[in-house]
């Protein structure tokens, strides 16, 4: 037991190894915020110590505080699955089951238990180099299947959420005014209700996307519209009006091309609900927004000549 501790320790650890005299380790080392000193030889070691969990339940960090997904010991957010398998938190590694014949190497002298391809993979600049190795688990220790939480996450990564075809009135490149109501909206077929199943062993997980709000960084300000707005359409008298537009106070002269920049940015409501081996029978993932859309706004001064 002891060494099983030990090993799932060192993974959940960062060592930084700073050069101070032992005396120092014992009282006066300088470790960064978050860390403690541990004495090594003729210096020592700066650990932080996180809790990565049961290596049995990939994706359990042990916080429950955590953010829903699946995240590396130093907290950086990982998917919570790739071609190489699901991310088992206890190994920092994506797990996928192993096939080796009785008696080979892998098996490390066992003949029960289970083989899992651990593969790790770090990204510097264009270069991606990754560490695959083959771990062995005791019967009853394989990682498992991920919680309903994060294939709640996963759910929402293949889900087509919408980026926003922004539209408005007057529409690029024909310019507007200092003063004048512009119109805002999305083509209604946007503003759609999304579903996504996943499954993993016993346990079936179904998130449901709904829109809840857009918005819009129109340069100087950012507005909320709760909607995709109203389409404008051409011979519209005055007494029209819309549920989402932005009024500038001030021309774009001085903006990069003369035009300010544009985004809108659909938020959905996620929400997921399980079914099968289920520890909790749905959740709320909260708002997840989907890829911005791109446009851009040319606004010009008026400018008043008085005639004697």
């Amino acid at each position: 037991m002891l060494s099983r501790i030990l090993g799932i320790l060192l993974v959940a650890v960062v060592l930084t190894i700073v050069s101070t005299p032992r005396a120092a380790a014992e009282g006066d080392a300088q470790c960064p915020p978050g860390t403690e000193p541990v004495s090594v030889g003729s210096g020592v070691i700066c650990v932080v110590v996180t809790d990565p969990g049961d290596p049995g339940v990939p994706g359990d960090g042990g916080d429950e505080q955590q953010p829903v997904g699946c995240y590396k010991s130093n907290g950086t957010k990982v998917p919570c699955e790739t071609a190489d398998g699901y991310w088992w938190s206890g190994y920092q590694c994506y797990a996928a089951p192993f096939d080796a014949p009785p008696g080979s190497p892998a098996w490390q002298g066992h003949t029960d238990g289970s083989l899992w391809h651990c593969t790790t993979c770090e990204t510097v600049g264009t270069a991606t180099t990754c560490n695959v190795q083959i771990l062995w688990t005791a019967p009853g220790e394989g990682p498992g299947p991920p919680t309903p939480e994060e294939l709640a996450t996963v759910a929402v990564g293949q889900m087509p959420l919408a980026q926003a075809d922004v539209r408005t009135a007057p529409a690029a490149p024909a310019p507007t005014y200092v003063g004048v109501e512009n119109w805002l909206w999305l083509p209604e077929g946007q503003w759609a209700t999304l579903t996504k199943s996943v499954t993993a062993g016993a346990t079936k997980v179904t998130v449901t996307a709904t829109p809840s709000r857009v918005d819009w960084d129109l340069g100087p300000k950012t507005v909320t519209c709760h909607g995709p707005g109203q389409a404008w359409v051409k011979g519209m008298t005055d007494a029209a009006s819309t549920t989402c537009s932005f009024t500038y106070l001030e021309s774009s002269v001085d903006e990069p091309d003369g035009s300010f920049a544009i985004t809108a940015t659909i938020r959905y409501q996620v929400t997921w609900a399980c079914s099968g081996a289920c520890p909790t029978t749905g959740g709320d993932l909260g708002l997840v927004d989907a890829p911005a859309g791109a446009s851009s706004m040319t606004v010009l001064q008026r400018q008043t000549v008085v005639v004697q």
